[in-house]
């Protein structure tokens, strides 16, 4: 994402060599559940004290690598929702980015707009299936079947679509968009990011 780069200095600054478990759930913005997963599972390399508390020590350095490879990988990282059930021990207490963005004010509507403009800031006002999808991390296919259903307004210029940067926010703030049961992980990582920074959560 755009502000990634000043993230990763701001973690740096923040926690110059490690951090805990807990620090990295915060800073991954992930469940407990989540960080424990990829702890056990050996997906972030971390340090086990065996204590009771501050058990995990983890490099920021490997920190800031999964970050990095998770967008680029997202599969690799996926826990089963098995995982979270035994830990949960209620199959619905996992709550979904989906039920809180269903659930935004007026106003918190156009907080998310503002996010998003700002998200797509260095993008052109008007843009291809192609440069949409890799934004949002979904095939041009998905994409072209949103246009095809008028989920996402856009030009049909001989024969491919073209999509104004504006509509395109319009559908990511709409509840069509929040809606989405697969999500993208890029998508699932904007509306963690939305909610996190405007406390949310």
């Amino acid at each position: 994402m755009k502000e990634d780069i000043k993230f990763y200095d701001d973690l740096r600054k923040t926690y110059p060599k490690t951090m805990s478990k807990e620090q990295f759930r915060i800073a991954a913005h992930i469940s407990k559940a989540t960080a424990l997963y990829l702890i056990e599972n050996k997906l972030i390399p971390c340090r086990d004290t065996k204590k009771k508390t501050r058990r995990y020590t983890i490099k920021t350095n490997d920190v800031i690598a999964y970050l990095q490879d998770r967008v680029v990988s997202p599969e690799k990282y996926l826990a089963t929702d098995g995982w979270y059930l035994k830990r949960s021990g209620n199959k619905h207490a996992r709550r979904t980015c989906k039920d809180k963005l269903l659930r935004l004010t007026p106003e918190q509507v156009e907080m998310l707009r503002a996010y998003y403009q700002n998200e797509m800031s260095d993008l052109e006002d008007v843009m291809s299936v192609k440069v949409f999808a890799e934004f949002l991390g979904y095939s041009p296919s998905t994409i072209i079947n949103w246009c095809n259903n008028r989920y996402v307004k856009a030009f049909d210029i001989s024969g491919r679509f073209m999509i104004p940067k504006i509509c395109a926010i319009d559908f990511l703030v709409s509840p069509k968009a929040h809606s989405i049961q697969q999500k993208s992980f890029r998508h699932k990582l904007f509306c963690q990011d939305f909610l996190a920074k405007h406390r949310l959560k």
